[in-house]
């Protein structure tokens, strides 16, 4: 990925914490889990951050899509979702002089000691975006790329860490797609502790778990499309991907892959939201 474009990564994740907005920055941008459980998971997926030109039609489309309820800061460059009382995402402006971009999703990554695991990024070949900051109501944060240039950010919570995925319109998942497959997970592994297995789904197909503490929390597969930059895609559980797909076109939004049912026997389809956010749809089916 060429560096410009982690330049303007940096640039834009700025917004997010404040020095990109019109307004003085957020005095709360929001807890990521609301519960009594202060447990950390180190290595889990905890958050997901949207970076968008448009936060008013980010906000409606997830609001009409998956019922998200969506609370907007005064000056409208920022929007923290929940469902059904409990947070689910953040959506940012990206800042005013980088003209039109299209959307990305961002995800964040639990670790013990951000500070010093943005050392570790840098001494595995990856590179910090934006130094170790303190975001208020958040934790401690740090943008930073993989080696390959995918972007993603390690937290450390203010409180707990949400417990993974139950409900339907929850995020479930994050998928790596790289050039790269064993330099990828190799990084992680020194990164965030992980530790790797292959893995085979029904149709023989191969890619690579990585987990920690015995819980698996990703995955890596070669890109499976020609021309895309390193990234990761999330998945967003649901209860039905074809009736959701005609929602997100309905609303505005595009389908990438049409509805297909995967190696596992679940339903999967990548999708993006008017501003040009891509994430995945998967439904699992009972066993």
């Amino acid at each position: 990925m060429p560096s410009k474009f982690m330049q303007t990564m940096a640039a834009a994740f700025l917004a997010l914490a404040g020095a990109g907005l019109a307004a003085a920055p957020l005095t709360d941008y929001g807890a990521i889990a609301k519960s009594s459980d202060t447990t950390q998971r180190p290595g889990a997926m905890v958050w997901m951050d949207l970076l968008t030109d448009d936060v008013a039609a980010a906000s409606r489309f997830y609001a009409e899509v998956f019922g998200w309820s969506v609370e907007r800061s005064d000056d409208g460059g920022y929007a923290y979702a929940t469902l059904d009382g409990r947070p689910v995402a953040a959506i940012a402006a990206y800042e005013d002089d980088l003209g039109e971009v299209e959307g990305l999703w961002i995800p964040s990554f639990a670790v013990a000691d951000v500070d010093r695991a943005a050392a570790a990024v840098t001494a595995n070949g990856g590179s910090v975006l934006e130094p170790p900051e303190d975001l208020a109501g958040r934790g401690r944060y740090v943008l930073v790329a993989d080696p390959a240039g995918a972007v993603l950010m390690l937290l450390r919570a203010s409180g707990g860490d949400p417990k993974p995925a139950e409900a339907a319109k929850r995020w479930l998942w994050s998928e790596l797609w790289t050039d790269d497959v064993p330099a990828a997970t190799a990084f992680y592994e020194a990164v965030l502790g992980y530790r790797t297995v292959a893995v085979r789904d029904g149709d023989g197909s191969a890619f690579q778990v990585m987990g920690r503490d015995q819980r698996p929390y990703a995955s890596v597969v070669e890109s499976p499309l020609p021309g895309v930059e390193p990234a990761w895609l999330a998945y967003l559980l649901v209860d039905d991907v074809d009736k959701t797909a005609r929602k997100v076109l309905k609303a505005g939004g595009a389908v990438l892959v049409p509805p297909q049912r995967d190696g596992f026997n679940e339903d999967v389809a990548i999708v993006a939201d008017p501003t040009g956010g891509v994430f995945a749809l998967q439904q699992r089916r009972a066993k």
